[in-house]
């Protein structure tokens, strides 16, 4: 004997029906307050001025971490 989860199959349809959603509802964020938009504005033009000075930074540490030769690989002139 089968297992029916459901004794009539216009019930299972109705259970098909009602689960039978493609996408979930879509979550919606609420419009930002202006203060939330302000610091928003800011948070970017921070972000925005340290990175020519956080490339520096990162060429410099890339320099001083490069492996040096070893000395039987110098080369003098």
């Amino acid at each position: 004997m089968s297992h029916r989860p459901y004794p009539r199959v216009d019930r299972a349809r109705h259970q098909l029906d009602r689960h039978d959603d493609e996408m979930p509802p879509m979550f919606e964020p609420r419009p930002m307050t202006p203060i939330e938009q302000r610091l928003a504005r800011n948070a970017q033009a921070i972000l925005n001025a340290a990175q020519p000075t956080v490339a520096l930074a990162a060429a410099r540490l890339y320099a001083a971490l490069r492996p040096c030769p070893a000395s039987s690989e110098e080369k003098t002139a």
